[in-house]
C-alpha cells in the first residue's frame, strides 16, 4: 500500500484553499492546528487518533481527495477496510486519476469477502467514462467557461477580419470549438451530477442479507459483505433497492451501508 506521496504543506494549501472557495472560515476552529495534530498521530502509528482528528477536519466543512485518502489510509491501518474503502471512493470522486487513489483503493478492494463479476458494459460507455475521469467537475467546468470565451474571441476576430479565407478558416474552427463545448457541457453535468448524486454506497454490516422486497420477512436473494460496493436505485423509508456489479438487485437496510 502506498503512502500519501505529497508532503503536508501541498496538502494545506489544497485543503485550504478548498475550504476558502466553498465555506466561509469559523474562528472557533483552527484547521492548521488540527490537521498538524492528524499528522503527528499517524507518524507516531496513533492511527485512531488521526482519524479523530481527520473527522473533526471533516465535520467543519473542509472537503479534499487529499483528506479522504489519508483517512482512507488510516482506516486501512486499523485494519477497518470498509471505510478505507468508503474513503478512498470519496478521494476518487474528487480525484479520478490519481493514481495513488486508485492503488489503494485497489488493493483494499483486493482485501474484501465479495468477487462480483461487472456486467460488460458498451464500449462508447466506457469511452466516455474514461475521458470525465480526466477531470473533476470543477475542471471541466472551468474548461468549458475558456472554450465559450474562446468562441466569443473568434467570432469578434471573425468580425473584423475582411479576408474570405481567414473568415472560412475561423468560421471551421469556431465549429470545431463549439462541439467541443458541448461535450465539455455535458461533461461538467455528468461529473458534478456523479459527485453529488450520492448514488453509490458501500456496506458498513459484516453480512448483509438482500431481501427481495422492503421488507424483513420477504424472501433473501443473496447475501453482501462489509466493503462491497453497490449502485442505489430507489429508497423506501429505512429501506434502499440497490444494485450491484453484476446486475443483481435486492433492497436493504439504510443502515446496513454508507454513502459515498
Amino acid at each position: 500500500m502506498k503512502q500519501l506521496s505529497l508532503k503536508k504543506m501541498i496538502i494545506f494549501i489544497t485543503l485550504l484553499f478548498t475550504f476558502i472557495g466553498e465555506k466561509s472560515y469559523t474562528n472557533t476552529f483552527n484547521f492548521k492546528t488540527v490537521l498538524d495534530s492528524a499528522f503527528t498521530a499517524y507518524n507516531k502509528k496513533d492511527y485512531k487518533k488521526a482519524i479523530q482528528f481527520y473527522h473533526q477536519i471533516i465535520d467543519s466543512g473542509f472537503a479534499s481527495a487529499y483528506l479522504y485518502y489519508n483517512i482512507g489510509n488510516a482506516y486501512f491501518r486499523t485494519n477497518e477496510i470498509a471505510k478505507a474503502i468508503l474513503y478512498y471512493e470519496k478521494a476518487k470522486l474528487l480525484n479520478p486519476k490519481d493514481p495513488d487513489i486508485e492503488h489503494n483503493l485497489k488493493y483494499a478492494n483486493a482485501l474484501i469477502s465479495d468477487k462480483i463479476n461487472e456486467l460488460p458494459e458498451p464500449f462508447y460507455i466506457t469511452w466516455f467514462r474514461q475521458i470525465t475521469y480526466l477531470f473533476n467537475a470543477n475542471t471541466w467546468a472551468w474548461i468549458s467557461i475558456s472554450l465559450f470565451l474562446l468562441i466569443l474571441v473568434l467570432i469578434y476576430v471573425n468580425f473584423l477580419s475582411s479576408s474570405l479565407f481567414f473568415t472560412r478558416l475561423i468560421k471551421t474552427i469556431a465549429t470545431f470549438i463549439f462541439f467541443a463545448w458541448i461535450f465539455s457541457l455535458s461533461t461538467t453535468y455528468y461529473t458534478y451530477k456523479y459527485s453529488a448524486s450520492k448514488k453509490y454506497a458501500i456496506i458498513m454490516s459484516k453480512v448483509v442479507e438482500v431481501k427481495s422486497s422492503p421488507d424483513e420477512n420477504s424472501t433473501s436473494l443473496f447475501v453482501l459483505h462489509e466493503g462491497t460496493k453497490v449502485y442505489i436505485k430507489d429508497e423506501f423509508e429505512e429501506w434502499l433497492e440497490i444494485k450491484i456489479a453484476d446486475g443483481n438487485t435486492g433492497w436493504l437496510k439504510t443502515t446496513d451501508v454508507e454513502r459515498i
